[in-house]
């Protein structure tokens, strides 16, 4: 029944079965007659095995070929029943007909002029409103004429690295662990990389070499710390004293901490720190509306990298988003999103607690996701691979560290996991870190695919 069902293409090649030990539990059966099964297919070609890992049925020998873990598709992953991968908000509280209302709004009265050629910094009317509402909500020190609109962060940062290679700075630092993305950015700019450990205060700022640094002060991704004040004193110094600039990514500000927002770093050094946020998390990332506040003296620079990228962003929904900030939507819709968020965490930290008491948990005071701490002798990518399996995404730790290697862990995302799904995710969580290698739940699947 296995090769009749790995022929007619009903188990694919490169999917993985279930362990003997398990398979053999399920139909009642000695292991020894499950693993006399799996050695004749084996020999026969149509199976892979290797000590201590679940067979894999081999390439050329079913109807169908997929590859080891279920492929990404426009930054999300396919198929996946659970997807707890973090910085994605959940999309089903987008307020659509709020947003449409507000384009109608915001477009009613305008000339033709609007679908032509457009300033490259962004709308003036977005920029202004973008200027007082980072004031009012960030401590932002800005003009309109230095806020510059862009498709979210990602091309913030891309722009910057631009201007500031040209400016003969060659080395950028970033935490330790970070995102990946902004890592293979700045080599893709031609520049290399430098590792700043970050700790229980953020990132350390002792070592630091001149040319600048990305951070996330606010929340710090993935550790979710918040850079302590002596930290920002000390951040601040350095730049100052090395001519150096600081960019800082205030990614998921909007949701606040429980132990109070601090200022920007912006606000406290305008002329040393570059401003970059986006609605992304608050709103939608397909909005791909982004901005940056740029100090007076990179402003130029930073013209001729934006006329040279894509000229300018959609007008149109620009100026929906300056009436959606203006009208109070957008902060309507952050504080009843930032409820609801905190709800989830408190019911996955619940969770946690209950299934996993003796693992910690760190960055818990805001945003959208928390990290689990794993013991550095388990291997949290495989962890996260046999999650995967089960369709459960959760990204590990490890991969999102320049030097480090004494992290381990998983990023549990819990913005687009509901409610009623958190206990029964954690208990997969908690059920795969218990298991062996030979005991793969996903088998369930697998065992009524084959018929059996």
């Amino acid at each position: 029944m296995i090769r009749d069902a790995i022929v007619g293409g009903a188990l694919r090649a490169g999917s993985e079965l279930p362990g003997s030990r398990w398979l053999a539990s399920e139909l009642g059966v000695s292991r020894g007659v499950v693993s006399d099964a799996y050695a004749q297919l084996t020999e026969q070609g149509f199976l892979i095995t290797r000590r201590r890992c679940a067979p894999v049925i081999a390439p050329g020998r079913g109807g169908r070929v997929v590859s080891a873990a279920p492929r990404a598709v426009d930054g999300s992953v396919a198929h996946m029943r659970y997807d707890l991968s973090p910085l994605v908000p959940d999309i089903r509280l987008f307020p659509l007909g709020r947003w449409l209302a507000s384009g109608r709004r915001a477009t009613q009265h305008v000339s033709a002029e609007v679908l032509g050629f457009r300033e490259h910094r962004g709308e003036r009317e977005l920029r202004e409103v973008l200027a007082d509402h980072l004031g009012r909500t960030r401590g932002v020190i800005a003009e309109p004429e230095q806020v510059v609109v862009t498709q979210g962060s990602g091309h913030s940062i891309d722009l910057l690295l631009r201007v500031l290679r040209g400016r003969g700075v060659a080395r950028v630092a970033l935490e330790d662990p970070s995102h990946v993305t902004q890592r293979a950015q700045v080599l893709a700019a031609g520049m290399s990389v430098s590792a700043q450990p970050v700790d229980e205060e953020g990132i350390i700022v002792e070592g630091l070499e001149p040319g600048a640094v990305i951070c996330t002060p606010a929340h710090q991704f993935p550790t979710g710390v918040v850079l302590s004040s002596r930290r920002r004193r000390e951040l601040l110094e350095w730049s100052r004293a090395t001519g150096s600039f600081v960019i800082e990514d205030d990614y998921d500000a909007e949701f606040g901490s429980d132990q109070g927002r601090l200022r920007s770093l912006q606000g406290v050094a305008p002329d040393r720190v570059i401003h970059i946020a986006s609605v992304s998390q608050t709103l939608a990332p397909a909005l791909r509306l982004g901005w940056m506040v740029v100090p007076t003296a990179l402003l130029d620079d930073v013209d001729r990298h934006r006329r040279l990228s894509d000229g300018f962003s959609p007008p149109l929904d620009q100026l929906a988003l300056a009436h959606f900030v203006s009208s109070g939507h957008h902060a309507r819709h952050v504080r009843s999103t930032r409820a609801i968020y905190h709800a989830r965490r408190d019911l996955v930290l619940q969770a946690l607690t209950d299934q996993l008491p003796d693992l910690g948990v760190s960055g818990v005071q805001a945003g959208m996701h928390v990290v689990l701490s794993l013991p550095t002798e388990l291997d949290d990518s495989v962890i996260a691979d046999r999650l995967r399996f089960q369709r459960v995404q959760v990204p590990p730790l490890s991969p999102l560290c320049i030097e480090r290697a004494d992290l381990s862990g998983l990023i549990i995302g819990y913005g687009c996991l509901h409610e009623a799904a958190i206990p029964r995710v954690v208990q997969r969580i908690a059920t795969t870190l218990r298991d062996d290698a030979e005991d793969d739940a996903s088998g369930r699947d697998w065992l009524a695919v084959a018929g059996l």
